[in-house]
């Protein structure tokens, strides 16, 4: 279940295309209205890409009567969207996206709809990995674009805005920089020792069943779970391998767990594990804990971190690259009883603090 966008009204019945279509050419405060709240019934929905796209048409009013920076900030649910967006969901690509709404826009009211573009491309640009979600560079090419600036948008939507564009996007913008959205809950990550991993092992075997019939088999995860997360091999973990074991908590409640090992040969810190429980996922509670990793894997002086995650599991995969990890190789390891592990290495250098 999502949480409702705070943004945008909250829903108190579901909206449809229906309400969108009955308004016709209408673009008033009713048309704004509407879309706003059919983009929060699509988002509850799971459509964040969709949601997105009713944000815009709300966007496409010119409205003197409506403050954008009010009860209802369209602004800062873009950007809230683009935080929040659910793992497995399709987003598409935002920031693609918006770069071909300003450069595409038709009346009525082109050019303060191209600039609201604009600003919205700029929040994408600054909330999403250009490693995951890459500008139109054909485009660029092709067409000569010239990006906007900071200062280009501002002067742009203080010039044509019957509103407050300006003033509601520049909250937007430094809410989003300055708040990443967590869920509600204090996030903590717990080191536990030897007494505590029989935790670890009952969150691996409610996980793991839940999060991976799609990439391995059910054969393989009983049997990876049964070679990996036995008491003992979790003790023998700590004691002899001296890996690292935390639980990641919401509050008093445990909601995954990390491991990580300090190989000082290599100068390297090793991810062995980061798991959440699935409804956890997309929240940001992921990164969190792998910023835990970093910090502590700094304190010792190591230089780079490096995991393995399966080349299937592709949720995990867009996590990573937005974390700033990069493909260093692939590798398919024999595990016992003909399963095997197919993954990619990723990698990611340790710059100072």
């Amino acid at each position: 279940m999502l949480s409702p966008c705070p943004f945008i009204p909250p829903q108190e019945r579901v909206f449809t295309h229906d309400d969108i279509h009955a308004l016709g050419a209408d673009r008033s405060r009713l048309f704004y209205d509407t879309a706003l709240n059919y983009a929060q019934s699509l988002w509850l929905a799971g459509f964040p890409a969709k949601a997105l796209l009713l944000i815009n048409r709300a966007l496409s009013c010119n409205l003197s009567d409506v403050r954008l920076n009010g009860d209802a900030k369209p602004y800062h649910a873009v950007a809230w969207i683009l935080q929040c967006r659910p793992d497995g969901r399709f987003i598409g690509n935002p920031r693609r996206h918006f770069q071909h709404l300003a450069t595409r826009m038709v009346e009525p009211h082109k050019e303060l709809r191209t600039w609201r573009a604009w600003a919205c491309w700029y929040l994408a640009k600054q909330l999403l990995s250009e490693t995951e979600f890459m500008p139109d560079l054909k485009q660029v090419r092709k067409e000569l674009l010239i990006k906007p600036r900071r200062a280009d948008i501002s002067q742009h939507l203080t010039r044509l805005s019957p509103a407050d564009d300006r003033e509601a996007w520049e909250s937007a913008l430094s809410w989003a920089i300055t708040h990443p959205v967590l869920p509600a809950g204090k996030i903590s990550v717990v080191p536990i020792g030897v007494a505590d991993v029989g935790e670890i092992s009952r969150l691996a075997h409610v996980i793991w069943p839940e999060v991976y019939p799609s990439i391995i088999s059910v054969a393989q995860i009983d049997y990876m779970l049964g070679k990996s997360y036995s008491v003992k091999v979790l003790e023998e973990d700590i004691t002899t391998r001296s890996v690292h074991y935390a639980l990641i908590r919401e509050g008093s409640e445990n909601i995954g767990y990390v491991a990580w090992e300090a190989l000082t040969t290599t100068d390297t810190a090793f991810l062995h594990k980061l798991y959440l429980l699935p409804q956890r996922h997309g929240q940001g509670i992921g990164a969190q804990a792998l910023q835990w990793v970093e910090d502590a894997a700094r304190e010792r002086g190591l230089s780079r971190i490096t995991l393995r995650v399966n080349r299937l599991n592709s949720r995990a995969i867009r996590a990573y690259v937005r974390a700033g990890f990069h493909f260093a190789s692939e590798v398919c390891t024999e595990i016992g009883d003909g399963f095997v592990m197919d993954d990619y290495i990723m990698t990611k250098p340790l710059t100072s603090a």
